[in-house]
């Protein structure tokens, strides 16, 4: 499974045709969050649910979050969670030890000198570990990374360092394979290693990261006829079907436009062009994501992640203006990857740019492939009262 990411809507008063049209839903300010995406907006620390640590851990948790973009509290909690299940005392065969399983070379560099039975130094020392290794990946990113050694199954092997863009996957991803199976292995694979372990440990802290985020948002809805604002785009969707053509690269927050290679010279939407549109009219303006699929895939709250189309059972938990996405088998959701975006309109069916030579139309689910990974977003903004 993913890790269940969603999105802190904007801030904003957003005022249309001079009236406010959106009400304050401030109960619960933030949700399960991508921390990468926060980063940017300053709110990453916001988002960490301190209360989901045990309360001995806390402070020390709290502490870290300032080295690099990378590296959150959440980030800490969940790898924490997943070494050691919050053991000062946990052990490993192969010589890990204490909350965050360092093996004793590794700490001798890391720990800054400190006892490796100390909590809070293993808490500081896996936040520095983490934001080298994030450096370390970048260096493979540039090219810049040198000699990949690897060690398994008591072998070392060595292969000359990446050139620029060998690398498979992003920093964050790739980081948190690097603390599990080491960077040598990652420089050496030019990606996540094809081990189990490591393949599983790369979504599984995803995944744990929405246990130390904080409690859902509630989604901001419409004064006067109480819609909310998937409802608003799903009602802009309708009004596009048969209109609009599909153009790779085409889309602009207020409209169609030419697009670029096979789109060029043809005025209309791409997948993710259309739902930037969508969302952005259907806020009034005021919500603005991403330009890309994958990009897109990143923001909001997730709310399912299924192999295949969602079942009976997960479609309930879906409404009308979530936002599918699809990612081929064994790519990462939130990359390149993730290759087709679709707006839900309830009951198995879509509205969609889907591929050129077609127009904007509605499809049902089974015209999507089953062997892709279908993940679902759900947009928000929050908006302030006017003062």
């Amino acid at each position: 499974m993913r890790k269940k990411k969603s999105w802190l809507g904007l801030l904003l008063l957003v005022p249309f045709g001079g009236f406010l049209i959106f009400v304050v839903a401030m109960t619960a300010l933030i949700a399960a969050t991508n921390p990468l995406n926060l980063l940017k907006n300053g709110l990453t620390n916001v988002a960490f649910n301190v209360n989901a640590v045990p309360a001995q851990y806390r402070s020390f948790v709290a502490e870290t979050g300032k080295l690099c973009p990378e590296v959150t509290p959440t980030v800490v909690a969940a790898q924490i969670h997943q070494e050691s299940g919050w053991r000062p005392d946990a052990g490993s065969p192969k010589g890990a030890y204490g909350l965050s399983q360092f093996i004793p070379s590794t700490w001798k560099t890391f720990g800054g000198g400190a006892p490796q039975s100390d909590p809070r130094a293993n808490i500081l020392a896996q936040e520095r570990y983490d934001c080298h290794l994030a450096g370390e990946v970048r260096k493979m990113q540039a090219g810049k990374y040198g000699t990949c050694v690897m060690e398994m199954h008591g072998k070392v092997y060595t292969k000359p360092g990446p050139k620029a863009g060998e690398m498979r996957g992003e920093v964050f991803d790739l980081m948190l394979a690097s603390y599990n199976a080491g960077p040598g292995a990652v420089c050496y694979y030019r990606g996540i290693p094809p081990w189990e372990e490591t393949q599983g440990y790369v979504p599984g802290i995803k995944n744990l990261m929405s246990t130390y985020s904080a409690p859902q948002a509630v989604s901001a809805v419409y004064t006067g006829n109480d819609k909310t604002l998937g409802g608003r785009a799903v009602n802009l969707a309708r009004g596009s079907i048969g209109k609009y053509p599909y153009s790779w690269g085409g889309g602009t927050f207020t409209g169609p436009s030419e697009g670029f290679a096979q789109g060029a010279g043809i005025v209309g939407f791409d997948c993710s062009g259309f739902v930037r549109y969508l969302f952005h009219q259907a806020s009034g303006g005021a919500l603005k994501l991403p330009r890309t699929a994958g990009e897109q895939a990143r923001v909001g709250q997730r709310i399912l992640s299924s192999a295949g189309p969602p079942s009976k059972a997960e479609e309930a938990k879906m409404q009308p203006g979530d936002v599918i996405f699809f990612t081929s088998p064994g790519g990462s959701i939130g990359t390149g990857a993730t290759h087709h975006t679709a707006l839900y309109v309830g009951n198995g069916m879509t509205i969609n740019a889907l591929k050129t030579g077609t127009v904007i139309r509605e499809d049902p689910f089974s015209q999507f492939s089953r062997r892709d990974v279908w993940t679902v977003q759900r947009y928000a903004v929050h908006t302030t009262a006017q003062a």
